[in-house]
């Protein structure tokens, strides 16, 4: 039985895809990699989106990071699987792949390139919703794809599909406010932009999807805490203190910085796909300075 994501909260945290030298997905990083945050307080595992490089993998590879994540989870927690595919027979088909090998929902984001309209935005979420058996998170993050959702775009796929949730990547704040005005009680929107978290969580979103919480996992599960329980200052300052490394962690494409910190950590994640390219040696550099001055300040703390 699948884990419901209805209610889903706290901070899901979304997981890069670790390469072999054979080309294949490093299970044990994989696994590895989960067992930790889930031991942190992940809520969910969302592999395959962005920071998985969906758009790079093979289905191959795609189908393996679902299959090593689910068992890593073990059940703990949801694994909530990326489909980033523009297309909606690629997106049926790669949903009932996912599920079939166990993920619990899928988190798939607006179609792109096509340029559709909002009410074919609807269409193509109910046409998903119609052929895969799974809850969805909506996944809107306009600055990669082209396509904004408006408020009543939003409510209406709470209403009328499979999605129950959402990952807002949207720094327009005024923009997020008025999306959890129109749906924040029909479905469980959760900030994907580390810059603004602490505002959006006390704004009403019910947590985060994050990319860098693979790495602070425990630090972004702070922060929630502080902001959800009207401690916003106590989450703004420890923000504060961990944006310095978070910006370091996006000054390059995403997830190569992002990789290169995990291998710093003892945990060796492999190289990016083409087109992206590895973390340049100044900002390794940078991060070996950043990441261990960070953490050991809030050992202290």
């Amino acid at each position: 039985m699948p884990k419901s994501i209805s209610s889903i909260c706290g901070i899901v945290t979304a997981t890069p895809s670790p390469l072999a030298s054979d080309g294949q997905i490093d299970q044990n990083a994989v696994a590895s990699l989960v067992r930790h945050v889930i031991t942190q307080g992940a809520s969910a595992i969302a592999p395959n989106g962005g920071t998985g490089e969906y758009t790079a993998l093979t289905d191959r590879q795609r189908s393996q990071m679902v299959e090593y994540s689910v068992e890593a989870a073990n059940g703990d927690v949801p694994v909530i699987s990326g489909i980033l595919s523009p297309g909606l027979n690629d997106t049926i088909a790669a949903g009932r792949s996912a599920c079939a090998l166990g993920a619990d929902a899928l988190m798939v984001v607006t179609p792109y390139y096509s340029r559709p309209t909002q009410a074919g935005i609807v269409d193509y979420y109910k046409a998903v919703s119609d052929a895969v058996d799974a809850e969805i998170m909506l996944y809107e993050i306009p600055y990669r794809t082209g396509v904004s959702l408006t408020p009543d775009t939003v409510a209406a796929l709470a209403e009328q599909t499979r999605v129950v949730a959402m990952k807002a990547c949207n720094n327009d704040l005024s923009q997020q406010l008025k999306v959890l005005e129109a749906a924040g009680n029909k479905i469980s929107i959760l900030s994907g932009e580390e810059n603004v978290f602490p505002v959006h969580v006390a704004m009403g979103a019910k947590g985060g999807l994050l990319a860098t919480s693979c790495i602070f996992q425990s630090v972004w599960n702070r922060i929630y805490e502080a902001a959800s329980q009207n401690r916003l200052a106590d989450a703004m300052d420890l923000h504060a203190r961990l944006m310095p490394v978070v910006d370091a962690l996006f000054s390059e494409h995403n997830p190569a910085p992002l990789k290169a910190a995990l291998s710093l950590l003892g945990r060796p994640y492999g190289d990016v796909l083409p087109p992206l390219r590895p973390a340049s040696a100044a900002l390794q550099q940078k991060l070996q300075q950043l990441i261990p001055a960070f953490l050991a300040a809030e050992a202290g703390n």
